[in-house]
């Protein structure tokens, strides 16, 4: 009896690493946008004196508006950082793994 496709390719060590080293990568990137978010929301929530002061007298940017800020900034940047470890790590197993398949 033969193994289905399905089953050589789940039963493949390229896809099991594959599959392992993209969730926990995955899992790391969300954990630190959750993170930047928490953070601002917690610091709307407890601390709304600090995050509507001023940066500098007579000024009208915040610090909320500041972190606001650097939290959609550090929202990109790990999207451009996972999408280029993405292109340089993943893509490769997964033509790797094709290949060892018999896909390509």
């Amino acid at each position: 009896m033969s193994q289905s496709v399905t089953e050589k390719c789940l039963a493949h060590p390229k896809f099991k690493q594959l599959v392992r080293t993209r969730g926990r990568f995955s899992l790391l990137f969300s954990l630190i946008v959750t993170a930047g978010y928490g953070i601002y929301v917690l610091g709307m929530a407890f601390a709304p004196g600090f995050m509507s002061s001023s940066m500098e007298e007579g000024h009208s940017m915040t610090y909320g508006i500041l972190i606001a800020l650097l939290v959609i900034i550090s929202g990109m940047v790990s999207s451009g950082i996972y999408i280029w470890w993405s292109s340089r790590k993943f893509d490769v197993l997964k033509a790797e793994l094709l290949k060892d398949l018999g896909y390509e």
